[in-house]
């Protein structure tokens, strides 16, 4: 077993001397690996669950604010008739490990994956339907899936989780942007139009879970994962025309207008945040030299309308197939994306564009409306098992968010969920000298704690962009609010880190 230090000013705020090691949930599930899980047959419930994941979704949709021209009226329309979290937020800033909490209910730090190169199966044995989706599957429901939704290659599947789970290659394209046609970027950091009559995948997958959801279904767990708006940004041109104007830059920007050689968006930084924001520091000098920033932008807002058309056809469907009074429905992407903010691009860091994500529930006994509490994805197992009146396993660390959609009053006040969320990221994970950051969300601050000792510390109340770090220039706040602050934010980094499965 290795050890390393969170070394710097923190001192005794965080623990030192932190070390990779395995809890006991690992050692009982290597165990059982080879085991077949007892299952009885059990009676087919009444209700459904419509399970919809959005990749690399940022918040950039009309119910969160967005970006100004972003354009999603089926997401506003679902929006409408249910629960929006406006603080959702990703445990990780990469597809695997934040796919793997949301669906599994475990933490990075709790189940050692980390990054894209660790896969669940590594963690949690193949075959004993430790998923959200084999829980519900143990539980009665037929599970019907199509697209994105767990990240893993088609090899590694766990088909005993689903009924039938359909699968479809991905197309290929010809290189659209003088972009991705330089040297060194490559096909899957493409953008542009292509023509309209070409099924693409996410198109494929939508059209076979509406053929799923039968009118009088009940017992039935639909998941579908839009793959859109990942790179590449190519849709039909019709979305693009959505956008034949000037396109607004993204409100994050700050003063910098998108040079790519101002590092003034960098001032406030500590060595370790430049270091994360330059990681994508290729893309952003193409993207510069061959003046397609704002057709990148335009790009990423057509594959979000996409995205959105599709969700509307199948939302169109649930209305027609009579199935809102007995269907839940979960709307939730799997992380954040950053488009210039910083200089940064794509996932990858720790900042709000990167980890904000929608996540909306509707259907029976779900209020609309708005919560402004910070909420994890991890939260979205217990919160269904809840509603489809299912117990919650202990494997699921979240919260049961039920109480909100039912705007119960607790104790004489609204039902109050934790005080902060908690993220990681950082590099070199295989090694002793792994790179973590970690970063604390309150409902008013983020705190960012760096591998090197060093941090950043934001107020959303009156930097919802994050541009001043107030560890860098405090300005009128007080160095005893500071430290108020940090040490609030510090507790709830105190935690071990499970050692990373390979």
């Amino acid at each position: 077993m290795s050890d390393f230090a969170l070394n710097g000013p923190v001192g005794d705020g965080l623990r030192s001397g932190l070390s990779w090691g395995h809890n006991q949930i690992l050692s009982q599930l290597k165990t059982s690996q080879q085991a077949q899980v007892n299952r009885v047959e059990t009676p087919k419930p009444s209700n459904n669950v419509l399970f919809l994941s959005i990749e690399d979704l940022n918040d950039w949709v009309e119910p969160l604010g967005g970006h100004p021209d972003t354009k999603t009226p089926n997401i506003n329309r679902l929006a409408a008739r249910g629960m929006v979290f406006d603080a959702a937020f990703a445990a990780a800033p990469a597809c695997s490990p934040s796919r793997t909490s949301a669906l599994f209910g475990q933490n990075p730090w709790e189940t050692g994956i980390y990054a894209n190169n660790h896969e669940w199966p590594q963690f949690y044995p193949p075959g004993a339907r430790k998923s959200l989706v084999g829980r519900f599957r143990d539980a009665g429901y037929e599970t019907r899936g199509a697209g994105k939704v767990f990240h893993v290659s088609p090899d590694k599947f766990d088909f005993d989780d689903w009924t039938h789970f359909e699968q479809r290659p991905h197309e290929k394209f010809d290189r659209i942007s003088q972009t991705a046609k330089t040297r060194g970027i490559g096909n899957n950091t493409d953008f542009g139009p292509m023509e309209d009559d070409q099924q693409l995948y996410d198109d494929y997958n939508t059209d076979w879970i509406i053929d799923q959801m039968k009118p009088q279904a009940r017992g039935q767990f639909w998941a579908l994962g839009l793959y859109r708006p990942h790179l590449p940004f190519i849709v039909p041109k019709r979305f693009f025309d959505l956008f034949d104007g000037d396109i607004a830059d993204p409100p994050g920007l700050g003063m910098n207008r998108f040079d790519a050689y101002n590092m003034t968006a960098h001032k406030s930084l500590p060595d370790a945040g430049r270091e994360i924001a330059d990681r994508s520091g290729f893309l952003r000098r193409t993207l510069y030299k061959c003046n397609e920033y704002k057709s990148f932008i335009r790009a990423y807002l057509a594959s979000i309308a996409y995205a959105d058309d599709l969700l509307g056809r199948v939302l169109d469907h649930l209305e027609a197939a009579q199935l809102w009074q007995n269907t839940t429905v979960v709307l939730w992407s799997d992380h954040g994306w950053q488009l210039g903010e910083k200089l940064a691009f794509r996932k990858f860091s720790l900042w709000e564009r990167a980890l904000r994500v929608p996540l909306i529930f509707a259907g029976p006994d779900i209020n609309a409306g708005h919560c402004d509490e910070p909420v994890s994805l991890i939260d979205i197992g217990p919160t269904l098992f809840s509603q489809m009146g299912m117990p919650c396993p202990k494997q699921f660390s979240g919260q049961d968010l039920s109480p909100v959609l039912r705007g119960e009053i607790i104790d004489g006040k609204k039902a109050r969920l934790r005080r902060h969320v908690v993220s990681l990221w950082g590099a070199n994970f295989t090694t002793d000298s792994p790179y973590i950051a970690l970063t604390s969300r309150s409902k008013t601050h983020r705190y960012i704690f760096y591998w090197d000792g060093s941090e950043e510390l934001y107020d959303h109340r009156t930097d919802p962009y994050e541009h001043n770090n107030l560890m860098f220039t405090p300005g009128d706040v007080a160095k005893d609010e500071i430290d108020r602050l940090r040490e609030e934010h510090q507790r709830a980094l105190d935690f071990e880190l499970a050692e990373p499965v390979s």
